[in-house]
């Protein structure tokens, strides 16, 4: 079977590189450029590349997912040639809606590395939960290392939690293949897991923490779906978001899901739940749940609600089967 896949042409990661947007603007013969940012975003990099490209338009964003419908209706008649989303999460799952419904080219210009979004085909948005669409993926990435050191250290670590994530993401997806015949790619699985393994050894210097979610983000893109980086650990922290409990980011979430799916791996067939706490405390990472503000019995709800989320998606969870008294048992060993 063939399918059309598409990649981000150009990916620029490194100090003092704001000025490499511009170059890029030239490459894709562009003319019309609509730039999104937020507040915080627009002062820490949207101005200087605001100056650099001289925008059409510019637009900040506070609420993206109403703000950016109203968008796609505002632009969808006028020429509009780019998309240029320069912030967080929001800001650039934004942007893709956006590049996607106007069939435009996107270049994303992180601000944080709290997650894998950064070069990824999907856009999540929250409302009463959280929901994800798959759209294009970015046709360009900048990531300037002097910009995202400037973002809270807890959105740095979220990024930690969601790249460690992969780990069992992808044991997930090749279990998924053996029972189901799946669609896998050796190739995909690879990139997503080779950056997820190399933090279990060491602790990365910023640059390779966002080598490695963009990274994952292409593995997306080439898998055609989201399984290299989601499985039950996206599955419980949907459930979190679900429920209402807790106060953490996302890759917080993930990161502790990891530790109780690589427990569940490690008791299945192989895995170690130890080197994934041991990686994640090192770096400074939630590894508790009470520093998360959740308590042990919402936690085994979430794990119990996991478990009915996304059923087509087969996991450790359906290989296995857990009962409550199982994730009790996890949660005691795992010391979370």
């Amino acid at each position: 079977m063939h399918r059309h896949v598409e990649l981000p042409i150009f990916v620029e990661i490194g100090k003092n590189v704001l000025n490499k947007v511009q170059v890029l603007i030239e490459n894709l013969k562009v003319e019309k450029i609509v730039m999104l940012c937020g507040k915080t975003s627009y002062k820490l990099a949207g101005k200087e590349i605001e100056l650099i490209v001289h925008p059409s338009e510019v637009y900040s964003l506070s609420n993206p997912r109403s703000e950016v419908s109203k968008l796609v209706a505002k632009l969808s008649y006028g020429d509009v040639d780019c998309i240029l989303a320069v912030g967080g999460g929001r800001i650039i799952d934004s942007g893709k809606l956006l590049a996607s419904e106007l069939n435009v080219p996107l270049i994303t210009v992180p601000t944080t590395a709290s997650h894998d979004g950064i070069a990824s085909p999907v856009a999540s948005f929250r409302n009463e939960e959280v929901f994800s669409i798959f759209t294009k993926p970015p046709s360009a990435v900048v990531a300037d290392i002097n910009v995202i050191s400037l973002c809270p250290i807890r959105l740095i670590r979220a990024g930690f939690g969601d790249l460690i994530s992969n780990i069992t993401a992808v044991k997930d997806w090749k279990l998924a293949k053996d029972v189901e015949q799946i669609d896998y790619s050796e190739i995909a699985a690879s990139i997503a897991y080779m950056p997820a393994e190399m933090l279990l050894e060491k602790t990365p210097e910023i640059e390779e923490l966002v080598r490695g979610l963009i990274m994952s983000g292409v593995a997306m893109s080439i898998a055609g779906s989201s399984r290299p980086a989601s499985g039950a650990e996206h599955k419980f922290s949907h459930a979190i978001d679900m429920l209402g409990i807790g106060n953490a980011l996302h890759g917080e979430q993930v990161g502790i899901g990891t530790i109780i799916m690589e427990y569940f791996h490690e008791i299945a067939y192989e895995g170690d739940w130890f080197k994934v706490k041991e990686s994640l405390s090192r770096f400074g990472c939630v590894v508790k749940l009470k520093d998360i503000g959740i308590s042990k019995e919402d936690a085994i709800k979430a794990l119990i609600k996991a478990k009915s989320i996304r059923p087509s998606r087969y996991t450790i969870l359906d290989e296995l089967n857990p009962d409550k008294n199982d994730f009790e048992k996890a949660i005691d060993v795992t010391g979370i």
